[in-house]
């Protein structure tokens, strides 16, 4: 394995916002950091499935099947682009408390990350080039996506802890609204783009 050049290109890819760390980010300006701990699990568990399945195969099926490359596209961005309305539209009601926080922030973040099919593709053409020669495929995958989420989870901790002191000083609550409101936007944006984006060949 070719770990001491996975590690930077992964952290590198960890760091660069996305659907997925909006979406945690949402969690927590809502709920706190029992929500956003949910919508982080269900992160890990979506990008870990998408391992699997890139390491299965699934990304050549993807690839060789243009409409069910489409149907899971629209889904996904029509997805992404309803939470961005979501988080517009109920970026001035008072947060939730951490108790009341459910189970719905981890399964909407685990859709939500399961229903971009080009995260798929890139996994399956990002991984097999830190693999050694002669290396198990599946094994090689798991390895990697293990290390992976692991850094993933690293940096959204650490991003969620600045979060939490950043409005715990803070005694301006628009502070959380526009924060939101500017969530929403770019989970919004980021919808548009996946509609935009052509299949990968």
């Amino acid at each position: 394995m070719l770990w001491s050049a996975f590690l930077p290109a992964a952290l590198l890819l960890v760091m660069t916002p996305g659907a997925g760390t909006l979406c945690v980010w949402r969690a927590f300006l809502r709920g706190g950091w029992h929500a956003g701990g949910l919508a982080l699990a269900g992160l890990l568990l979506g990008d870990m499935l998408l391992i699997l399945l890139s390491a299965l195969g699934v990304a050549a099926l993807l690839a060789a099947n243009p409409l069910l490359f489409a149907v899971l596209r629209w889904g996904g961005a029509g997805y992404l682009i309803y939470l961005g309305c979501q988080c517009w539209r109920h970026a001035a009601r008072p947060p939730v408390p951490d108790s009341t926080a459910s189970p719905r922030q981890l399964y909407s973040a685990c859709l939500l990350t399961v229903g971009n099919p080009k995260a798929i593709v890139f996994f399956m053409a990002f991984f097999p080039q830190f693999l050694s020669t002669g290396q198990a495929v599946l094994p090689g995958f798991l390895q990697l996506g293990v290390v992976f989420c692991l850094l993933n989870l690293s940096y959204l901790t650490g991003l969620l802890w600045l979060g939490s002191r950043v409005f715990a000083a803070s005694s301006v609550s628009r502070l959380a609204v526009w924060g939101q409101r500017a969530s929403g936007l770019m989970m919004i944006g980021l919808g548009l783009r996946l509609l935009w984006q052509r299949q990968p060949a």
